[in-house]
């Protein structure tokens, strides 16, 4: 007796017997196509699609680079869809009674918010967030600090202090604008100083050669400061801008 139509995604057993086909065994698409389809999935659907596309299989983690020890050096693992989310009712990121955890949006359409462990948080403020990167400073030397918060590579930097006491010393005096020397109130106070320059966007560089530069625009003198990951001190621009926080808010730099 001739056998009947086979249901589909159906197959005959031996015994005339039927069974579903067998899923595709997607770890044996070839290393090339692989990385292909994973740098595609970088470009295009963000940071945390890359960490779900490698959490497939080991064949595809192998395929596809890891992030960890890379994620600043490579602008491609930046979160920039991501949006450190800034609480309220008087708790903050990073707060005791969010176990130490911050929230992070993704500005995509429809994006969810993910629950992120950041010990840095105890101990760190959230100066801005260029890329979707953390730039802190350390509550007790002031130190400066890029995390990158999926993967926690850190990345130092000149302490905020430093840049208080280029701005308040007296040969920075003498080059600042004729309103800053004659009334240079706050510059004469490394504490306000200090207060002053945390009033600031960022925005983020890194070379082919892998080089980390930090830009910073500073409202209250109407300029910018840059440094580079290691070095000593941070440049102050001779020039200035004017409405230089306007120019910051329309391009969006802003963490909040």
């Amino acid at each position: 007796m001739a056998a009947g139509p086979l249901r589909q995604g159906a197959s005959l057993r031996s015994g005339g017997g039927e069974r579903e086909e067998a899923a595709p065994d997607w770890a044996s698409l070839h290393v090339d196509l692989t990385q292909l389809i994973s740098a595609r999935v970088l470009a295009t659907g963000g940071f945390l699609d890359y960490i779900r596309f490698r959490a497939v299989c080991s064949h595809w983690r192998a395929a596809a680079a890891s992030p960890r020890g890379r994620a600043l050096l490579d602008p491609r693992f930046h979160p920039r869809r991501w949006m450190l989310f800034p609480e309220g009712f008087g708790r903050f990121p990073g707060h005791r009674a969010l176990g130490g955890h911050a929230r992070f949006y993704d500005l995509s359409a429809a994006g969810p918010i993910v629950r992120v462990p950041l010990p840095e948080l105890k101990d760190h403020c959230v100066l801005d967030s260029p890329d979707g990167l953390l730039l802190l400073q350390h509550d007790g030397d002031n130190a400066i600090r890029l995390l990158h918060p999926f993967t926690r590579d850190v990345a130092e930097f000149p302490d905020l202090k430093c840049l208080a006491h280029q701005l308040s010393g007296p040969c920075q005096l003498y080059q600042m604008d004729y309103e800053f020397i004659v009334n240079p109130c706050w510059l004469q106070s490394t504490a306000r100083c200090l207060y002053q320059a945390r009033k600031l966007c960022a925005a983020v560089d890194v070379t082919p050669t892998g080089a980390i530069t930090v830009m910073l625009a500073l409202h209250s003198i109407r300029r910018v400061a840059f440094a580079s990951a290691g070095d000593a001190e941070w440049t102050v621009s001779s020039w200035k801008m004017n409405q230089l926080d306007r120019h910051c808010r329309s391009r969006g730099s802003s963490m909040w």
